[in-house]
């Protein structure tokens, strides 16, 4: 569902999952909380290969991006597809998260 990779100071997350609906937000969110144990200061979570986010994917996001700031880290979405970027920009958590076009992008920023 997510594999993760490190480069430098920066954890990359790339969801591999399709669809994060509520058969899976449980192991989603699982899966991102298990690679902040050792709080890496920036987390980049690619979302190349994901179309659909339902409200259960969504509100594991928003607990993971708590999460990563509550440690003072810093969370960068990128790669979203069309659907996905509507779907943040229609609930407003576009205002909420950093979102970057390409994966080259959010390291860089």
């Amino acid at each position: 569902m997510i594999r993760a990779e490190k480069k430098d100071d920066t954890v990359i997350l790339h969801v591999l999952e399709p669809r994060v609906d509520m058969v899976v937000a449980r192991k989603f969110r699982e899966g991102l909380t298990q690679h902040i144990q050792d709080r890496p200061q920036k987390i980049v979570l690619n979302l190349a290969d994901t179309e659909y986010f339902d409200s259960s994917a969504l509100g594991a996001l928003v607990a993971f991006m708590k999460d990563v700031r509550a440690y003072g880290g810093r969370l960068i979405l990128c790669n979203l597809s069309r659907s996905l970027l509507a779907l943040l920009k229609l609930s407003k958590l576009d205002m909420l998260f950093e979102i970057s076009d390409s994966l080259d992008s959010a390291l860089s920023s």
